[in-house]
């Protein structure tokens, strides 16, 4: 399949316009909200912050304002960043939020965050097709990765997932391009195609020197948004500085391991001498560079410190989120324990086998296995290997692989929402496999032909089309849709309209569940709040003279007690009759 230029622009074009569309329908599909969604909005927007009364009655207008700005509130970043140090994130996705919120003052809506990641979700598609592009995939296998990174259902729900996520796979993928760029840069000069008249104590030439700063430059500027984004994306950060380190500190020249440079080959009629060594460029930046590698090493890691002591001195609340707060304690003892290291690394992998491949992550894995087999040992793919993108290929490989085993061990065990944590590598997964996979086709089918060559790009689309219809049509593995809240938003507006009193019994120990119910409870015009603390009986006017009662109770001790009191004193109404459970709380209804 050949394309050019104009024909692959066009194509890309449409396959972005068609994936934006398919996120926006599910997007309608989109009922109600994960918890640390209401979070995202409250955290960002929130006014005088909420308070949970006793026995007292509170407009819903109250409640909701919390959730969206208000007049004189917009673009107050001070406030943001001061909410977000009470709790355990760096502020840059809430500012993004906040932007948007303060543009639509008065609004809460779904919109509004999916807005937001949709903006992430186009930089990253950009960033994939480049990062693609430098480890030398053709147009045809792009198309293939293109089409299967943003109709796959974890993309998906990346960006309807209204929380930091999609903006840190944006970050991930940014510095994992930049360091392609900058390992290719090291490998055209250190191949010493360009070095001409060089030194033995200076390798790299000026213009060398500038392009290295420029990228190390660029990858602190990502760093610093990486982490202002979330502190999940140091892992990232070290496993690639930590891989490109060591590539780049441990570089060898092609030719290194030629008789002539050894002279034990008795057959060399050329002597070795001082002068030829010398007169042998890439013997020279052999002999010369670890040194001066080194040194770059040190300006690189140089600049990851400047970034991450800028990002502190940004967001200093940083240091205690990681070090002192709750939610680093927690990924410290989980890193630590080695007990359950098996467990937890089952888990992850088994989520992204189910969500991210549908259940045919073995496909993949034999493709890769063919491909690896026949890298090193088939000559029919002779050429893959030698390609200069094989450095990116490794040093992509072992970052993504550090990321999802550190996450693996470190992020909350939540089911299949844990997926959010693995999210931002799943692109670069995404790649990998496609790269293999075209790699391991192309070992089965040969290259006899002009068709042969186009074979393995067919298969390996047709195999990722499969992946993903799979994966949305028969497994519905699209994530953080609730659809079973338009039935429980539409009850409690039902409700609301035939004039029934709603009454919230919230836990006292964990009072912030209550956004558990958000859509639901903003339906009514006002709501009676009882803390499951206090035992005494529900002495109100409105209360008691309702015509029903719906009633939102948390798990609780003392719930059957006072759920037993009120029925006792409505004995006009209908039994108590539960409607549904969710989440430690559960739905009744006197009538």
């Amino acid at each position: 399949m050949k394309f050019n230029s104009k024909q692959y622009t066009i194509i890309l074009l449409l396959i972005l316009v068609v994936q934006i569309a398919g996120i926006c329908l599910f997007g309608v599909q989109k009922a109600g909200f994960h918890q640390d969604e209401y979070y995202s909005y409250f955290s960002t927007n929130r006014s005088l912050g909420f308070y949970y009364p006793d026995r007292e009655w509170v407009d819903t207008d109250v409640i909701e304002n919390e959730f969206t700005v208000q007049k004189g509130e917009g673009f107050n970043y001070g406030l943001v960043h001061q909410v977000q140090s009470w709790d355990v994130h760096p502020p840059f996705f809430y500012d993004l939020l906040h932007t948007v919120c303060s543009i639509t003052p008065g609004v809460f809506s779904k919109w509004q965050g999916i807005t937001v990641n949709l903006l992430a979700f186009i930089i990253s598609f950009v960033l994939l097709e480049k990062l693609a592009k430098s480890i030398g995939m053709s147009r045809g296998l792009r198309i293939a990765l293109m089409f299967a990174y943003g109709f796959n259902p974890m993309t998906i729900s990346c960006v309807l997932f209204i929380r930091m996520y999609m903006w840190l796979t944006v970050f991930i993928l940014a510095s994992a391009y930049l360091h392609l760029k900058l390992i290719s840069l090291i490998k055209k000069y250190y191949s010493g195609n360009e070095l001409k008249g060089f030194v033995l104590a200076k390798p790299f030439d000026t213009k060398f020197k500038k392009g290295f700063a420029g990228y190390v430059a660029g990858i602190c500027l990502v760093s610093l948004f990486g982490f202002l984004t979330q502190y999940y994306y140091l892992i990232f950060m070290v496993t690639m500085g930590l891989s490109f380190s060591i590539w780049f500190l441990f570089l060898m020249p092609k030719n290194r391991r030629k008789k002539r440079q050894t002279g034990d080959n008795e057959n060399n009629t050329n002597p070795i001498t001082i002068e030829s060594i010398l007169g042998d460029e890439e013997f020279v930046m052999q002999a010369a560079s670890m040194a001066e590698r080194f040194k770059y090493i040190v300006v690189y890691c140089a600049g990851a410190v400047v970034s991450l002591v800028a990002a502190v001195g940004i967001y200093p609340a940083a240091l205690s989120h990681i070090f002192r707060g709750y939610r680093g304690k927690e990924a410290a003892d989980a890193f630590s324990d080695m007990s359950n290291i098996l467990d937890r690394f089952g888990f992850f992998f088994g989520l992204a086998d189910d969500y991210l491949f549908s259940g045919m992550l073995w496909i993949v894995i034999v493709m890769i296995v063919i491909a690896l087999i026949a890298l090193f040992f088939l000559l029919r793919v002779k050429g893959e290997k030698d390609k200069l993108h094989i450095a990116h290929i490794r040093i992509l490989t072992v970052a993504a692989l550090g990321y999802f085993l550190i996450v693996a061990k470190t992020a909350l065990l939540l089911g299949d929402t844990s997926n959010r944590y693995e999210m931002p590598i799943y692109p670069i997964v995404l790649l990998l496999s496609a790269y293999f996979t075209r790699i391991g086709i192309r070992a089965i089918v040969g290259n006899r032909s002009f068709l042969d060559m186009q074979i393995p790009v067919l298969v390996t689309f047709i195999l990722f089309l499969i992946i993903i219809l799979k994966g949305i049509v028969i497994d519905q593995n699209v994530l953080f849709l609730y659809p079973e809240d338009a039935g429980r938003i539409a009850y409690a507006k039902e409700m609301d309209g035939k004039g029934a009193a709603a009454v919230v019994m919230y836990n006292d120990a964990t009072p912030d569940n209550i956004w558990r119910l958000t859509d639901e409870l903003l339906e009514y015009d006002e709501l009676y709040y009882v803390s499951e603390a206090n035992t005494e009986a529900l002495e109100d006017e409105k209360l008691a003279a309702a015509d029903k009662v719906v009633i939102y109770a948390a798990d609780h001790d003392n719930r059957d007690a006072i759920l037993k009191a009120l029925e006792e004193k409505r004995t006009d109404l209908g039994d108590l009759r539960e409607v549904y459970n969710k989440e430690m709380w559960t739905q009744y209804v006197m009538e």
